[in-house]
């Protein structure tokens, strides 16, 4: 049986024991589960590997044509900065010397390119080494491609890390966690944001629920568990916000389509999109679906 395939403990409390939220098949590909003792949810067993090891197996020529080939992406997330306009503010105000900057998960750069023009010295972590070359090439910026976890960050060297939508992701987020606050400075933040399962949309729609549809997440925080996991890394909570996003039209008729669960439903959608250019209308949405967490590593 393969490693990822196999019955999960819980990553929080170590229990064995919990119950089924979602079979397979019916939210995501992947069971869903939720621990008896603690509450936290997730995959288990696991239907694929996790993102972190699929994603290095992505051609690494791949974002080298991004403006020609993935448009959308590209596109994407330029516009999402906009989105930690209120956090780079709250890291300005906190940090008015700043210092240095570790972004996980830093995709195609363009955030880190925004703190390095509030003042950071910024570095990035990222698995797939395409993304890590487009932006040094692009941006002119360091990543790394590794996962925190085998990368060679040093103790203690950094003032603030940020991780937005990767936690959900990875395969022990407790250990994820641990590394961040050993590499943090004493007094350090974690900027963290990650979608959040005690909502209103996803007391509606359940299995429906677009973010606990997709087949790469395998943790499904709660903002108590996410607190509790927080807590057991070593950190302090500060600040908890329920934030929104910045999207166009088309991806908005997307996640309908996927929450239809219908393929029909989601091929309807893209052709309507495509014929209608609306990629090209924007909006922000705020269903507080999404928690954004400001973590302190204690001063000693």
């Amino acid at each position: 049986m393969d490693a990822h395939r196999k019955t999960i403990d819980c990553n929080l409390c170590g229990a064995n024991e919990a119950d089924v939220v979602f079979e397979a098949g019916v939210a995501q590909a992947s069971r869903v589960v939720k621990c008896r003792q603690c509450g936290l949810m997730y995959a288990s067993p696991r239907a694929k590997l996790p993102d972190q090891d699929e994603i290095r197996d992505y051609d690494p020529e791949f974002t080298r044509k991004t403006r020609e080939h993935s448009r959308d992406r590209y596109d994407k997330e330029e516009y999402q900065v906009r989105d930690y306009e209120d956090t780079r503010a709250y890291l300005r105000k906190a940090y008015p010397g700043r210092g240095r900057l570790l972004e996980i998960g830093c995709s195609m750069g363009f955030l880190l390119a925004k703190f390095r023009e509030d003042g950071w010295e910024v570095e990035g972590i990222e698995p797939n080494r395409g993304f890590c070359e487009f932006i040094g090439e692009y941006h002119g910026i360091k990543a790394s491609p590794a996962i925190l976890e085998e990368s060679d960050v040093a103790p203690a060297s950094f003032d603030v890390v940020v991780m937005l939508h990767v936690i959900e992701h990875v395969p022990d987020p407790l250990r994820t966690l641990e590394g961040i606050h050993r590499v943090l400075k004493p007094g350090g933040t974690l900027i963290l944001e990650t979608p959040r399962y005690d909502s209103l949309m996803f007391k509606l729609l359940r299995h429906r629920e677009r973010s606990v549809s997709c087949d790469g997440h395998i943790y499904f925080f709660t903002t108590d568990t996410l607190s509790e996991m927080a807590k057991k890394a070593g950190f302090e909570v500060g600040r908890v916000d329920y934030v929104g996003r910045s999207l166009n039209l088309a991806r908005l008729l997307w996640n309908v389509g996927v929450m239809s669960k219908s393929r029909m439903a989601q091929r309807a959608v893209a052709k309507l999109s495509d014929a209608l250019r609306l990629s090209s209308v924007h909006l922000r949405l705020n269903a507080r679906d999404m928690q954004r967490a400001a973590l302190r590593k204690p001063a000693r």
